[in-house]
């Protein structure tokens, strides 16, 4: 062999050597980068996971214990019928206090209520949370007067389910109770809100009782 074409095939080579070193550390860029990547991303959702598990967990554990709360038994109410009335159309009086079941406002006025606390009654009259009722949801009627710790601890119990709770004040709760938590002609009174106390009432009667089941089931 000529040492021309010796020096022409050393040259060729040499070029792919140089070639295939470019092409190895490109594959190892490559593979850095798809690891960081991977780590940022896995970083991110660990992120994610972490702050919904705090807020979950927040939610998740709110009021006080079974018997700290001092509840009632869960009271069965006379039906009172479910005719759909204007805002502010006079209707026989409920003769449950608070009011679950009877005429209510219908969805062109004030009722459903959209799902929240409520601060102020005027937002969410009985005739209005009665639709809501009727809809499956649960509704808590609290004492204008509760203990602030009590009206924090409803406001986790609405967030912890918003897309099934109502709570409103209501200004002739009975006896010693600071609120009553209700269904479709249920109720059950409480002194302080417990989660567990909640949670068993949400499991029989959420999205189960009232005669348009539109709520969601309560998935503990």
């Amino acid at each position: 062999m000529s040492k021309k074409l010796e020096e022409k095939q050393r040259r060729r080579l040499a070029e792919e050597r140089k070639q295939a070193e470019r092409k190895k550390a490109h594959r190892r860029r490559n593979l850095v980068t798809t690891v960081v990547a991977l780590l940022v991303a896995g970083g991110v959702v660990a992120a994610i996971v972490a702050q919904k598990g705090a807020k979950q967990a927040q939610l998740q554990n709110y009021g006080v214990s079974e018997q700290e709360a001092n509840c009632g038994e869960v009271e069965e109410r006379e039906e009172q019928g479910r005719d759909h009335i204007d805002v502010g159309a006079a209707h026989e009086p409920y003769t449950t206090t608070p009011p679950t079941s009877g005429s209510h406002y219908n969805s062109a006025g004030l009722g459903p209520v959209s799902p929240g606390f409520y601060e102020d009654a005027v937002e969410a009259p009985p005739e209005g949370v009665i639709h809501n009722l009727e809809h499956g949801f649960i509704v808590f009627y609290y004492s204008p007067d509760a203990p602030a710790e009590v009206l924090a601890d409803l406001e986790l119990a609405v967030e912890d389910e918003p897309q099934a709770s109502v709570a409103t004040p209501f200004a002739d709760i009975e006896g010693d109770a600071n609120f009553v938590m209700t269904a479709w002609n249920l109720a059950q009174s409480c002194e302080q809100v417990s989660q567990a106390v909640i949670n068993e009432f949400r499991s029989a009667y959420q999205g189960i009782a009232g005669p348009e089941k539109i709520a969601p089931p309560f998935d503990e």
